[in-house]
């Protein structure tokens, strides 16, 4: 037995193993053999960048790089849109950086995982596929094209049937005929099909070639490697600047440029870019920067200063690595405000240069052309937009309209505004009807000025799910966002959060830890993950997050009385009354009510519920149907589980496979209103 398959079926034996479907991609190097004889150097430069374009962009897409196989990279992924996302982002990167071109074939598949590699007739599959393609293209199997025929992302063709060596039944085999996308015709195609008079290779050969081939890897694993492992750490968090101006009054300016210089850098999609909330939890803390690193997990830290007097500013940057609080790089530049656009580009491309990573382009040309009194306005509007209470989420609506009224065709303030709008109908601080459309409005003008820009996409998903409940509408939003800012930690959150509503709880923690890794000290990605996992009935994991959120923020809503909800799944409901007790936001009689009941002390559960249904009667028609499904009261749960429904609360997609609705699930009413909300019945 050939010492190859020995080893695997040895694995396989003695190894713990489990069955997946998941969706395989194969990838291989176009012209590499001829390469590897003609110019070995440049084989292995080649090697290395194949590898610097798909790992990226595989973690990206939630897949796993399996191996890389020779010249070619085997990967799994979740779902068939996720490989094939991938699949074209990845033949996209190969066609800019010039470097290399790919053949990529894709099946979907049950696979056998095992010691972190994958076995199984779908990774022969998708190997085969791959062989009848031409430069550029994406090939797969007719089971791929079944899962996406009715996506309006994906156009494809087919090629006709196939016999793949090794692979009992023929295949039908398609294109991907997006624009830009090369489709092989049928006299092109030669790949690794049957012959009918098939004659065994020479055993020789065939170990010479295998030979070849581990000594090859054995070299590149030896040169790559090592410099891999000398490389820059490519990760880093964005400090706010301080306002050293004279009146101390420029707050909203310094915050907003450390913002923008974030944004700028996390679209380049080879570095790791710490999120604003995580970033922003040092500002005016005296805290060491390598124990900033090591808590938000980042090699580099980029801080400074800004001093703004009238139109004229002075910014101090400097470039700080973690591991030793050295200083790699400071400047200080000297502007009027018309030219604060050129120096983010200035202070982000001085950043990329020290860490060797290619130069940016220059800031979007809307940006570049934004009225800097508009400008000014907006980072107003964002400073108050920041603190998310009704008093100043109403003041920044009324900078952005005041910026609109001078401009009117930027993107980026109506986007802002539709933020701001969200937040004030989700909140029920106006009435959620009218909020909501003007919302739609809002978000809607900004697509309208530039289409390929992911916030307002971000903001009408999100309306989508909690306010119009159209989950495929959300999610394609979601993803149509996710293709300009892949690494975005809200939109991140956001379909973890959707996931979990639609009871797919596996995708959802995944979508959500990468959210925590970008952003990992925001507590509200720790609020939707304790949902998660209170949904999963990992409810031990549900104590550790909803301790870290009031570690976090001590008076962030509702996060005790969630707390106290997984203390009394787990029958401890004198720790959930302590817990409920501690709350001191408007959902304390809701919890109390709940602790109350378990405890068996009726009258003081009654009086918390006449006291929560009174105050929130209008707004929390969902909490109050939870209460009584709790108590076992199903008539009284459906009748408000039916006004949240008229009320369009924005909690009822919670619905399915919320605990505290377990008594509600033989009822048949339960199963009618899941079909209502168009969610699917476990």
């Amino acid at each position: 037995m050939h010492i190859r398959k020995l080893i695997k079926f040895r694995n396989l034996i003695f190894m713990p193993s489990t069955h997946q479907l998941v969706a395989v991609m194969f990838t291989d190097i176009v012209g590499y053999t001829a390469l590897m004889g003609a110019n070995e150097q440049k084989a292995f430069e080649i090697l290395k960048k194949n590898r610097e374009i798909h790992q990226p962009i595989i973690d990206l897409f939630n897949g796993k790089l399996i191996k890389e196989l020779g010249d070619g990279i085997l990967a799994s992924f979740p779902t068939v849109s996720d490989a094939l996302f991938a699949a074209i982002k990845i033949q996209e990167a190969c066609s800019a950086s010039k470097a290399l071109s790919l053949r990529i074939g894709i099946h979907e598949g049950e696979i056998i995982c095992d010691n972190n590699d994958i076995y199984g007739d779908a990774v022969n599959i998708a190997s085969r596929i791959q062989t009848l393609g031409i430069p550029g293209s994406i090939l797969f199997s007719q089971k791929v094209n079944d899962e996406i025929k009715n996506k309006s992302e994906f156009q494809t063709v087919s090629l006709g049937s196939f016999e793949f060596k090794n692979v009992n039944e023929a295949i039908e085999v398609y294109a991907l005929a997006n624009g830009g996308f090369p489709v092989p015709k049928r006299s092109m195609m030669e790949g690794k099909l049957k012959k009918k008079n098939f004659q065994k290779r020479n055993v020789i050969m065939v170990l010479s070639f295998i030979l070849l081939v581990v000594a090859a890897f054995f070299i590149y694993k030896k040169i790559f490697t090592k410099n891999d492992s000398a490389g820059i750490d490519k990760s880093i968090a964005v400090l706010p600047f301080a306002d050293i101006s004279a009146g101390k009054d420029q707050e909203y300016f310094s915050d907003g440029l450390s913002e923008e210089l974030l944004n700028l850098l996390a679209k380049i999609p080879e570095l790791k870019v710490i999120g604003r909330t995580s970033s922003f939890y040092f500002k005016g803390k005296n805290e060491d920067m390598r124990i900033i690193g090591e808590k938000l997990g980042v090699a580099h830290i980029l801080g400074g200063s800004v001093q703004k007097d009238g139109n004229q500013i002075r910014v101090t940057a400097q470039l700080i690595r973690t591991a030793d609080g050295r200083n790699l790089w400071s400047d200080k530049y000297d502007r009027h405000l018309e030219g604060i656009f050129k120096l983010q580009d200035e202070i982000a491309n001085a950043v990329v240069k020290q860490l060797k990573l290619k130069l940016l382009i220059t800031t979007d040309t809307t940006a570049s052309s934004t009225n800097t009194e508009v400008y000014n306005l907006m980072l107003q509007g964002n400073y108050f937009a920041e603190k998310r209470d009704k008093v100043n989420t109403s003041k920044a609506i009324d900078l952005y309209l005041q910026a609109l009224a001078i401009d009117s065709l930027d993107h980026r303030v109506w986007a802002a505004l539709a933020q701001g709008l969200s937040i004030q109908a989700s909140w029920g601080w106006v009435n959620p009807h009218e909020g909501y459309e003007k919302v739609r409005t809002a978000a809607t003008k900004s697509i309208s000025l530039e289409e390929n820009q992911a916030e307002a996409h971000r903001i009408i998903g999100d309306m989508k799910m909690y306010y119009d409940w159209d989950w495929e509408g959300a999610e394609n939003k979601f993803n149509k966002a996710l293709n300009s800012e892949p690494r975005n930690p809200d939109l991140l959150r956001s379909m973890g959060s959707l996931t979990r509503i639609l009871g797919r709880l596996d995708e959802s923690l995944r979508w959500l830890k990468k959210s925590i890794d970008l952003d990992p000290l925001k507590p509200i990605t720790y609020f939707h993950l304790g949902f998660q996992q209170i949904y999963a009935n990992h409810l031990e994991d549900a104590i550790v997050t909803y301790k870290k959120i009031l570690e976090l923020n001590p008076q962030f809503p509702m996060a005790h009385v969630y707390l106290g909800e997984v203390y009394l799944l787990q029958g401890k409901p004198e720790m959930a009354l302590v817990e409920m007790q501690q709350e001191q936001m408007k959902g304390k009689d809701f919890g109390l009510t709940l602790a109350y009941t378990a405890l068996g002390q009726q009258k003081e559960a009654k009086a918390a519920l006449s006291r929560y249904i009174s105050e929130f009667q209008g707004t929390d028609m969902f909490l109050i149907a939870e209460i009584y499904a709790f108590l076992g009261e199903k008539n009284k749960a459906f009748e408000w589980l039916e006004k949240a429904y008229t009320g369009k609360d924005v909690r009822l997609p919670w619905l399915k496979g919320d605990p505290l609705l377990k008594k509600l699930k033989g009822d048949p009413r339960y199963t009618a209103f899941l079909k209502k909300m168009n969610l699917s019945i476990d």
